[in-house]
């Protein structure tokens, strides 16, 4: 049972299909059978149902799933911690991140990071996607937490931060929300400012919908939340951010919602990270992600990783 093939059966568990596995291992599909079938003869059980058009962990695939993660992570650590003594200095890392991830996510990707690296030091800083791309491209900024709907990096920042050099975290459902009497005859549209993900996502897909509003910016996905709230308004917002207020009633999903989802993605710079960090980024899942073999509700509600 080497440390190779547990890779692999994690990134089977985490992957929708066994070719999606290969391509984030960047192995042959053969290659990922084997090991996958390697590991089932040496535990003398079956860890993926057969048959199945996407990956779906046995019963004892699942128990196996925890032990896996669990010997990789304590295998991560111990290789940092290794490091970090051999140099005789602590790890330090300097991460942006966009506003709203700031709020409502950052304080979770902070928890992955101390779990995996208990002794590396963070410096956060803010900007807009735009902003924290170029810094990520230059080497300012060793790592950064961006979010985007659909638009695919510029190219000149693909070739800085390749496949490789990037993690897929977290995917959130977008909303168009008021409280039950804005939303009832919508007149004002409350946006982010410029350059956020959530103002294009208003700018294109909901005001087209709402037509003849009057568009007022309130700054951040907060200042859009608390305004909404205040019953200025309606706003997008992603549902991490409005979740309670939605199920107490307070505020309401204004219908069609089919809004772009939001995706949240860690990028690095190789040359200027850590060389014994970089293994740990390549690992990152947020805590309690569904897994393939979970239901699609369940998937949808919680996020995921990739």
């Amino acid at each position: 049972m080497d440390v190779q093939r547990l890779e692999t059966f994690v990134a089977v568990a985490q992957s929708s299909t066994m070719a999606e596995a290969a391509d984030r291992l960047g192995y042959a599909r053969s290659t990922v059978t084997s090991h996958l079938q390697g590991l089932e003869r040496t535990l003398g059980v079956s860890l993926l149902e057969r048959g199945a058009s996407v990956n779906r962990l046995t019963k004892a695939g699942t128990r196996f799933l925890e032990y896996a993660t669990d010997i990789l992570d304590k295998l991560a650590q111990a290789q940092a911690a290794v490091t970090a003594a051999a140099e005789d200095r602590p790890s330090s890392l300097n991460i942006g991140a966009t506003a709203s991830l700031c709020t409502y996510r950052l304080p979770g990707f902070l928890r992955m990071l101390r779990r995996l690296m208990p002794n590396l030091e963070t410096q956060i800083f803010v900007g807009s996607v735009a902003q924290l791309r170029d810094q990520v491209g230059r080497g300012e900024l060793a790592a950064a937490l961006i979010n985007s709907a659909t638009a695919p990096a510029p190219a000149a920042v693909v070739r800085l931060v390749g496949d490789d050099d990037r993690r897929h975290l977290w995917t959130d459902r977008v909303v168009l929300a008021g409280t039950p009497e804005s939303a009832a005859h919508p007149q004002r549209l409350l946006v982010t400012a410029p350059g956020c993900v959530y103002r294009d996502i208003a700018e294109r897909e909901v005001l087209p919908r709402l037509g003849r509003v009057q568009v007022q910016q309130v700054g951040s996905v907060d200042g859009v939340k608390s305004s909404v709230l205040g019953g200025m308004g309606v706003g997008v917002m992603p549902v991490v951010a409005v979740g309670p207020q939605l199920e107490s009633g307070q505020l309401v999903e204004i219908q069609p919602s089919a809004l772009s989802p939001v995706m949240t993605e860690l990028i690095w710079n190789a040359e200027v990270t850590p060389a014994h960090v970089v293994p740990h980024l390549r690992r990152l899942r947020p805590p309690g992600a569904p897994r393939p073999d979970q239901p699609a509700a369940a998937r949808a509600a919680g996020g995921m990783a990739s």
